[in-house]
Formats: structure tokens, sequence, C-alpha cells
């Protein structure tokens, strides 16, 4: 996917007026608006806007920007989209392996589907069911609990969507978007995380079915019916509507929530809860032990006026084949284009981290191939933004980094050639004379 143009998605200003319909692959027909930072998200809840008399409405996080309203069961379609028989043909066969397995064993009779549904999405299973909850700060935490991968495409943002709950459930204005809110909640997850599900339709999406009810000529919302092109986005947005939030400060995010105890530990109250928990705990200890090593080894290295062996020099989680000038030359840009004081430690880490993303994608003739300097860049993006380095100055990091490996990397590939001896390309013409 090309890089998305986020300029199209207004900024929220504390107004109705803040959404547009974009229309394109990513959005379809859903009003989005975005915020810059997940401290905005309070001041937007408390907007009128989200806070309409005797109406409520439900949250689903996604860590990624592009990800759409599609259940599980749908990926195994091959166009995205479940069919009752497809939906049928799961269920029977998750009544058969459950036989035995089950606290209540009166979930696989007649009419118990919803709650069999239900059941299968707690432990996995592909479904039609889509979870959502009536706590925006939990659908926060679903947004940004997860880190993104170096490997996938760049995700500026995270996003949240936002269900008119009061008009779903109301099968005359909307009867086939269902929603489901399980009696049974065995393991407490639903509790604690104030969650229903929607069961998409059949033969189509929820995005599209909702836009399919409210374009009918039958639904009662003279405002929308007499709305003009640009107010339509507003008046949808009451429905349904999509907020970006800016992908940065996961972890000051996290730590946010944890204070108002949204987290693994109280969302999962269970064994994966706990483990997931102390995973993320542990995984932010030991980047900040990452970082504070990196620190020491510099600030001795500065104080120092000998040279010192790398073995007394480096902490003992260096990786030893990266290009010492290299990681050099990073910090030296770090240092020189931030805004603000980057700890010591924080540089050389990022630094190193850098260079050794693009060590695996160092090919031949890699600095003349744009698909691999591109792929250097979305690796640089989640490097520097997973370590907290301003948006301000990233692009131009980024800039400055592949422009000075390309070009090392030119003057090496000259410097290999000796004054007598050809290119490949030289050579070539020259047996074509012959």
């Amino acid at each position: 996917m090309e890089e998305y143009d986020f300029s199209k998605v207004p900024l929220w200003d504390g107004t109705e007026n803040s959404f547009e319909i974009i229309a394109d692959k990513v959005n379809g027909r859903i009003p989005t608006t975005k915020l810059e930072h997940w401290e905005h998200f309070t001041a937007l809840l408390e907007s009128p806007f989200f806070n309409r008399p005797r109406t409520q409405v439900v949250y689903r996080g996604h860590r990624r920007f592009d990800w759409s309203l599609m259940p599980t069961l749908a990926r195994v379609a091959s166009n995205g989209i479940i069919n009752e028989d497809l939906a049928t043909n799961q269920l029977d066969i998750f009544k058969k392996a459950v036989r035995g397995r089950l606290s209540d064993n009166q979930l696989v009779l007649d009419g118990e589907e919803d709650e069999l549904w239900s059941v299968g999405q707690h432990h996995g299973l592909l479904t039609p069911l889509l979870d959502w909850t009536f706590s925006p700060f939990v659908a926060l935490f679903f947004a940004f609990s997860k880190e993104d991968s170096e490997d996938e495409q760049d995700n500026p943002y995270r996003a949240i969507y936002v269900l008119n709950k009061t008009f779903i459930a109301d099968d005359s204005l909307c009867p086939d978007i269902r929603l489901i809110e399980p009696k049974k909640d065995d393991h407490g997850r639903l509790v604690n995380q104030a969650g229903l599900f929607t069961y998409s339709p059949y033969d189509s999406t929820i995005e599209a079915k909702l836009a399919d009810t409210l374009s009918d000529e039958k639904f009662e919302d003279d405002e929308l019916r007499n709305a003009d092109e640009n107010e339509q986005s507003r008046i949808i947005a009451k429905y349904i509507c999509k907020i970006y939030i800016k992908n940065e400060d996961r972890e000051g995010c996290l730590r946010h929530l944890r204070r108002m105890n949204v987290h693994h530990a109280s969302l999962f109250p269970d064994l994966i809860g706990a483990s997931e928990h102390c995973n993320l705990l542990i995984a932010e200890d030991q980047r900040q032990a990452e970082i504070d090593r990196a620190g020491s080894e510099a600030a001795k290295l500065k104080e120092s006026s000998e040279t010192l062996e790398v073995s007394q020099t480096k902490p003992s989680n260096i990786i030893y084949d990266l290009d010492r000038n290299e990681v050099d030359l990073f910090v030296s840009i770090l240092t020189s284009v931030s805004d603000k004081p980057i700890e010591a430690g924080r540089i050389q880490v990022v630094s190193e981290k850098l260079a050794s993303s693009f060590i695996e994608l160092k090919s031949v003739d890699w600095h003349k191939r744009e698909t691999i300097l591109s792929q250097m860049r979305s690796k640089a993006r989640v490097i520097l933004r997973k370590f907290g380095v301003s948006s301000s100055i990233r692009d131009s990091v980024i800039d400055q980094i592949i422009s000075i490996i390309v070009q090392r990397e030119h003057t090496r590939s000259q410097d290999e050639l000796s004054p007598n001896e050809t290119s490949p390309k030289e050579r070539s013409m020259e047996v074509e004379a012959i």
C-alpha cells in the first residue's frame, strides 16, 4: 500500500463539523476525524457530539489505521464477506468439536447459537462477531496495547470506531445488524471489558449495510434526507464514525490507562491476562534498562580521553557485527537535529537498532534499489516512533540517514574499483567490441 495521505482527514476541533467522508479503500463511507495525541481523546469524549441525549454509543479499538470492521470468519472468505452457509458450517463444526468440553452442555442446543458464538469468540474461534465496549478507554487500550512490527507498513495512526448502539439495537430502524450481549461470562472478561458483540450481516459488511440503511428513502431522518453533501459527514457520524489517533507515546498512553486500572490483568481476569500484563511490564522495564546501560557507556566514553578496547566499552547486549562508524553517524544526526534534549542512552540505542535493522536489507546494489530504501525508511519510522523520537524531526532524521548511508555505499563501491580496473559494464562493452 502506498503511504496514506492523512491530510485529507480533518483534525478534531471540538465541533461536529470535524468529520469528513473520504470515500476511499481505507475508510469507505465512514466519516473520519483525527487527533494528534492520545491525550486529546478525553476532551473529544466530553464534547456534546459524543454525549447526545438518549443515545448510547460503543467503541472498538484497532492497532492499525487501515483495518476495517472485518470479523475473523470473513478472513477465510475470498471476498472478505460472510454468507449464511459459511457461518452455519463453522458453528456446526464447533458444536461437534466441543462435545464433552463445555461446562454448560445446553449451549449446543438450538436457540443458543449466540451464546455459543460468544464462547467461541473468547477461545479464538473464527466467528461473525466483532467485539465492542461501552468504555472508550478500554477501546483506547486495545488500540495501543500492542507494538508495531518493524516489518510491516508504516502505521502513523491508530484508530477507534464509534457505533451508535441505540440505533443498532432498534430492529425497526436497523434490522440487518444484530447486537449480542451474552448472558454467560464464565471468565469475567465481558464484565471487566464492558463488552458486547455485533453479528455481521450475511453477504455484506457492517459499513455497507449501515450505509444502505441510512440512504434508504424509508429511513426516518429528515435531517439526513434533506442534507447537502457537505452536511452528510456530520449527520452520518452520529451513527458511525472513525477516530484516528496519532501513533505516538504508546508507553505513556498505557501508563495513563494503568492508573485508571485499564490493563491486561484487569480486562482479562485469568492467567492469560496476568501473563500479558507481566509481558508488557517486563518489556517496558527492559527497554528502559537498555537505554540506561547505553547512556552509562556513552558517558564513560565521553569522559575518557583514551581509546578503550571494545570489550571495555560496549554493553553486554551489543551487536558486534554492526558498522560502528555508521552507528556513530546516526548518533551525530540524532544529536544535531533534535528539537529537544534526548538522553544519550536513548540516542545510542536508537542508532544501534537502526544500523542492526538495515543489515539484513543490504543485498547487492541495495543503495540503487528504491524498494530496499523504502523498506529502510519504514523500519526507521517504526524504531524512531517506538523510542519516542519526536515526530517533528523524524522525517528529517530518516532523510539524512538514508542519504548518508547511500553516499557511503556509493563511495565504498567506487573505492573497490582500482584505478586500472574496469567495471563489469565496461568489461562487457570490451568483449562486444572484440
